[in-house]
């Protein structure tokens, strides 16, 4: 089973223009987290390949917002496109085919200044194997270093929980249903609420408001 990592590393740009060519891992095979946690890069043609295998550029964006707001229905712009990738000396490197003028502006001045990619690796392992995006962003090392959103497959019943089912009577793939619903509802509300700011969420607790509805308006 694989799972995601994102604000995990953090690479400065240099001084000048927007770069044509942008390392998005570092060399292996151990890469080391800003919160400590570790992962294996030591296959770097695999990711490539997964990469390829996609048949489509990779989105570059603002502060992750394919994974955050994408997945609510908000808007997810694209700060560029990378297009291909090589490997160098173990490290990922990716084409910038295109920067929008909105971020070759920003990166330009100064207003943006480190990239952070969003990999997928294998649980049990480390393993990295596929990157999936990349955001311009200035905080690298969040507070929210931990978010790794797990795959939804790996969730199984305990022992226990399989016990209660069977002593009522209950179907034992409709309580897994049932239990990835409310880890699913769970990760949606901790992403929602990771996008307010304090005074925000005190606003939506105040009133009532459905903080999906108050970012929608916003």
């Amino acid at each position: 089973m694989l799972e995601n990592a994102r604000d995990q590393l953090g690479f400065q740009f240099p001084d000048g223009p927007p770069p044509e060519w942008i390392e998005l891992l570092p060399t292996g095979p151990e890469v080391v987290g800003m919160d400590g946690r570790r992962w294996v890069n030591d296959t770097p043609q695999r990711i490539l390949t997964a990469f390829q295998q996609r048949g489509r550029p990779m989105v570059i964006d603002w502060e992750h917002a394919t994974e955050h707001r994408a997945p609510v229905g908000l808007d997810a712009p694209a700060a560029g496109w990378i297009d291909r990738m090589e490997v160098r000396a173990g490290a990922i490197w990716g084409h910038v085919q295109e920067w929008t003028a909105r971020a070759r502006q920003q990166l330009t001045e100064r207003a943006y200044r480190f990239l952070s990619p969003v990999f997928q690796f294998e649980k049990v392992s480390g393993r990295i194997v596929n990157i999936t995006s990349a955001a311009l962003t200035n905080t690298p090392n969040l507070t929210l270093v931990a978010l790794n959103r797990a795959d939804h497959g790996v969730v199984a019943l305990t022992d226990i929980e399989r016990e209660v089912a069977r002593q009522m009577g209950l179907d034992e793939a409709a309580v897994l249903q049932a239990k990835r619903a409310g880890y699913e509802q769970a990760a949606n509300a901790a992403r929602l609420d990771a996008m307010l700011s304090p005074n925000e969420r005190r606003v939506c607790e105040l009133m009532g408001v459905d903080p999906a509805a108050f970012l929608a308006a916003r």
